[in-house]
């Protein structure tokens, strides 16, 4: 195996020995990449759920982590002339009170002191029987104990290994290539596995990832960690963060990166995810001036407000699987979808939408919002009754979220806030919560839409109205990751909306793929409480023609049912 290693580092003319974490990378990295690294460590070492908390106010933790069931908090320290201070031993004690931690440990860059050494006993019998464990350059840079790959590398599915042959045969044959894969079926994973065969293939030897935000950018780099082999180092550029070399695989913040594109070398390969952003200025002017051999791009969504044609730079499409094939074919979860409406005045519709009132307006009149409570209570009913385990609450505003949340306290839910406003290591702590089953709900306002791997959820609630249908397919694929823990995702939708239930029903017919032409209920995607759906359907398409005046709306032509004419009223219960 050491030949192995000989022979990639002679190809990427890297200096190391064995793997990412040698004692030179040790002294030249920056203290975030030793975090990273250290992290990178834990994930080869067997650790689950790793998770980068650091920074102001971490209350001494910069790394979460579980390994066998066992909460682990590790705090970093970077040094490169100073030493050591004894006052890390109080901190990470005090992280380990504040984060419930079942073990902890101090990941440094310089060895130990006797007097440090002490103060570790000293804390040890007093605290017992918490036991500080030591990482020191000795155990991270000769350890014979990680595998070439991460226990946690995710085997490709046929359909993943297909694209990621497509993808890269055509990065080497034409220099360009897009992938164009709903959330949910492993775009990530599909990344790094066109990345990691190139570099085996000696086709590429210098790669850079390039992200719109700071979140993205921190998930796809510990991403793909999970995929690649541990010869290949990472490392990070963007918020005042500059790596002291760019030899394996960059990710950087496109804002940071077209600042700076006179400190950039050139790279065999610049690959871009959320490609549907690449037509943005920083974007063409970063591509304009590194101009690399190869140039690829991943997205979910290809659908841009501007009309910038992504084929221009990717070239058309070489894999393109959206939600509907993913659903017909299994790669994604089973969906019970579920539209909720009340109060629709029929007669209100048929005297106004002919008088060119626009969807909103009408919207605004036709329907009245359902109490939060009662909303809470059907939430509940239906979390207990279909034995979901976690799920996922889109609110309209951040305040929205936060009452929303009390309300699911107040019935005994374990339910926390995430947005934006949030420190970043908050919301990982919430996140490690979330993935570790110790929260029912998250709510949320915007940051569950591009990014976020959570593949146990099995229900998403939407009690707020997107008129974007590249925001609602990603909050939606949010709840379709295939996952051997459910059974099928449950999606309830309050929002009454006149669009959206466009989209739903065409979304419904392509699932089924039946066209335009039929709406079924029953064992569709689409499911109401009762009959009496028809006859809103009925009436919302005797409108449609009037109602639906907008570019690029949804649209469907004149239907017919496949169930019996309800009875009156036909309120959608």
């Amino acid at each position: 195996m050491l030949n192995r290693y000989i022979e990639i580092k002679a190809r990427l003319g890297l200096i190391i020995l064995s793997y990412f974490f040698a004692s030179q990378r040790i002294a030249n990295s920056t203290w975030q990449q030793f975090e990273r690294d250290t992290a990178r460590w834990l994930m080869c070492r067997g650790f689950s759920d790793v998770r980068l908390i650091g920074g102001s106010g971490d209350k001494g933790a910069d790394i979460l982590g579980v390994l066998k069931g066992e909460q682990w908090v590790i705090q970093c320290k970077h040094y490169q002339k100073s030493r050591l201070s004894k006052k890390v031993v109080q901190e990470v004690f005090n992280a380990a009170q504040y984060y419930k931690a079942d073990k902890i440990a101090i990941s440094t860059s310089q060895y130990p002191s006797p007097q440090l050494r002490e103060e570790i006993e000293r804390y040890e019998q007093t605290y017992y029987p918490l036991k500080i464990n030591l990482f020191i350059p000795k155990n991270l840079t000769n350890d014979n104990k990680l595998s070439d790959y991460p226990k946690s590398r995710k085997q490709l599915r046929r359909y993943q290994g297909k694209v990621v042959d497509n993808f890269s045969d055509a990065l080497i044959q034409v220099g360009q290539g897009q992938v164009v894969m709903a959330t949910g079926l492993g775009k990530t994973v599909v990344m790094a596995e066109t990345v990691a065969s190139l570099i085996d293939s000696r086709e590429i030897k210098n790669i850079l990832v390039l992200a719109h935000t700071t979140p993205i950018v921190n998930q796809l780099h510990q991403s793909f960690w999970h995929q690649l082999p541990k010869w290949v180092p990472t490392q990070q550029f963007g918020d005042g963060e500059k790596p002291n070399s760019f030899e394996g695989i960059t990710f950087a913040l496109i804002q940071s990166v077209v600042n700076r594109l006179e400190t950039f070398p050139p790279f065999d390969l610049i690959l871009v995810d959320e490609a549907h952003h690449i037509g943005s200025r920083s974007y063409l002017r970063t591509i304009k001036r590194l101009n690399p051999p190869m140039l690829g791009g991943v997205t979910a969504t290809p659908w841009r407000g501007d009309g910038f044609d992504l084929d221009e730079l990717l070239g058309e499409p070489v894999a393109q699987i959206g939600i509907e094939e993913g659903l017909s074919n299994g790669f994604l979860a089973e969906v019970d979808y579920r539209l909720l409406a009340d109060n629709i005045n029929w007669e209100f519709v048929r005297r106004r939408s002919v008088n060119n009132y626009s969807i909103e307006s009408l919207n605004k009149k036709l329907f009245l919002p359902k109490r939060d409570e009662k909303c809470v209570q059907m939430i509940l009913e239906i979390f207990k009754n279909d034995k979901r385990q976690s799920g996922i609450i889109f609110c309209q505003t951040i305040g929205h979220a936060e009452e929303f949340a009390k309300y699911l306290r107040h019935y005994q839910m374990r339910a926390e806030v995430i947005h934006h406003d949030l420190k970043p290591r908050e919301r990982e702590a919430i996140m490690s919560k979330f993935k570790a089953g110790k929260l029912d709900f998250v709510v949320t306002v915007d940051l569950f839409n591009e990014g976020v791997d959570v593949p146990d959820v099995d229900m998403l609630v939407f009690l707020r109205v997107t008129h974007s249908r590249r925001i609602f397919v990603q909050q939606l694929g949010r709840g379709l990751r295939w996952s051997d823990e459910k059974d099928k995702v449950i999606v309830l939708d309050f929002v009454s909306d006149l669009r959206r239930m466009a989209q739903v029903i065409q979304l419904d017919n392509q699932v089924r793929g039946i066209g335009t032409e039929r709406v079924g209920l029953g064992n569709a995607l689409v499911s109401f409480d009762d009959r009496s759906a028809g006859s809103y359907l009925k009436e919302w398409m005797l409108d449609q023609a009037d109602l639906f005046n907008r570019i690029n709306d949804p649209s469907l032509d004149q239907i017919s049912f496949d169930f019996p004419e309800p009875p009156d009223p036909g309120n959608v219960q």
